[in-house]
């Protein structure tokens, strides 16, 4: 792609079965691959409530023998779940050891052992905005009481982060403005602090403006890991900037690789369909390119 494999965005985005046989012809290239998965709407179908989602059996599958070819070849294959839940939580969801959860956008990061428990993941906050743990809390405290404690909305605590979730509402958008008027309420009453609107359709998700988001963590794993080649799956606003770096990587000729979009039940955002390589149907379609990728490289092994 740009020069390398022929599929960049001046091309028309794969999609179906040609897309997924491109994303795992890239396994079979030489040097380190990365493979970085957003989780909701990803690897784990749609739900209205963010609770009850779950990561598509073949998608663990394939993830577990990743996995297996990390701890056998840990210069060869890496995998990253770089989600807005907290490390912790997706960590419980999709249970496979062996790889790096990367919760809050990137915040949070942990791990835990292949056929280990993931309820004793060893997970760490990046250091630095520990000044915003007592106002997210205050902050999710308040919210709901402000709002009459709906039933359709969702606190999500993340220490120095919280998230209010709206998918559950029968008006998302009037349930995302009267979650953004209490917020600015409770908000009037704090000392200033660094808590600041990140990107999010069905969401309103406070975190540290200074900890960056997807964007951030993405460049970070290109400048720890150093891969040759990346594949990275997301359905949302924040998976775009993460599309973008790896976009921008790609055409300096540092790495090879695919942004892949994946369509949700409420359709695809036009700034994820622009950074996009490759566009896949469902989460299932990922759960297949995820194992197309892990056969290739068991081969190549």
């Amino acid at each position: 792609m740009d020069g390398q494999t022929g599929i960049g965005a001046a091309v028309p985005a794969l999609e179906g079965r040609e897309a997924v046989r491109a994303i795992g012809r890239l396994g079979a290239r030489p040097g380190r691959l990365l493979v970085v998965c957003d989780f909701d709407g990803t690897l784990a179908e749609g739900s209205r409530d963010p609770a009850a989602a779950s990561v598509v059996p073949l998608a663990r599958r394939a993830l577990r023998r990743l996995a297996r070819i990390t701890a056998a070849r840990p210069e060869r294959v890496t995998v990253a779940i770089l989600t807005g839940r907290t490390a912790a939580d997706v960590a419980a969801r999709v249970r496979v050891g062996g790889i790096t959860y990367l919760g809050d956008h990137g915040l949070q990061t942990g791990t835990f052992p292949r056929g280990g428990d993931p309820g004793r993941i060893q997970t760490s906050f990046r250091a630095g905005h520990e000044a915003s743990l007592a106002p997210a809390e205050v902050l999710a405290t308040r919210v709901p009481e402000v709002l009459g404690r709906p039933a359709w909305l969702f606190v999500e605590r993340k220490g120095p982060s919280v998230a209010f979730h709206v998918r559950q509402a029968e008006d998302r958008a009037a349930a995302r403005a009267a979650v953004e008027e209490a917020i600015a309420e409770v908000d009037g009453d704090l000392p200033p602090h660094d808590l600041a609107h990140y990107r999010g359709r069905l969401v309103v998700d406070l975190r540290p403006r200074t900890a960056g988001g997807k964007r951030e963590a993405f460049e970070a794993l290109l400048a720890d890991l150093r891969p040759a080649t990346v594949v990275a799956f997301g359905d949302d606003s924040s998976d775009a900037d993460g599309f973008g770096v790896l976009g921008a990587a790609r055409g300096s000729g540092a790495l090879d690789g695919l942004a892949v979009a994946v369509t949700g039940p409420h359709g695809m955002p036009d700034d994820v369909r622009a950074a996009a390589d490759v566009l896949l149907d469902s989460p299932r379609d990922v759960a297949r390119a995820l194992a197309e990728l892990a056969r290739v490289v068991e081969r190549d092994g």
